[in-house]
């Protein structure tokens, strides 16, 4: 039993869950970024082009891995105009893996995984 736990718990915290192999870049309106152990997560409002928009969820990096380079609750705020590069989800449509974050005007926030940063 305890060999699965530790594999379950490995895969939470690794990329299992995500497709690795392509990326996709959603821009949109910060709604919420949420400052959570054990991960940051960047809620986003996505223009449709028939109007309207649909919500994304994008899981950030760890919260102590976020803190340790200067990042805060404040990083980004709600009504913020960004683009995110993310790994997609295997299950969630609207979802994925941050690899950066490109506020406009500001600085992009890029997230080290180094067990992907040599794809």
């Amino acid at each position: 039993m305890l060999v699965v736990l530790t594999a379950s718990g490995a895969a939470h915290h690794g990329s299992a869950e995500y497709h690795v192999d392509r990326e996709i870049t959603v821009s949109g309106t910060v709604k919420e970024w949420k400052w959570t152990n054990p991960h940051t997560w960047v809620v986003l409002t996505v223009p449709r082009a028939a109007g309207g928009g649909d919500e994304w969820n994008g899981e950030g990096p760890p919260l102590s891995w976020a803190a340790a380079r200067g990042w805060s609750n404040t990083t980004l705020k709600p009504g913020e105009q960004v683009r995110v590069i993310m790994y997609p989800s295997r299950t969630q449509a609207r979802g994925g893996l941050v690899k950066r974050i490109e506020p406009a005007g500001r600085d992009a926030l890029d997230v080290s995984r180094p067990w992907l940063d040599t794809r």
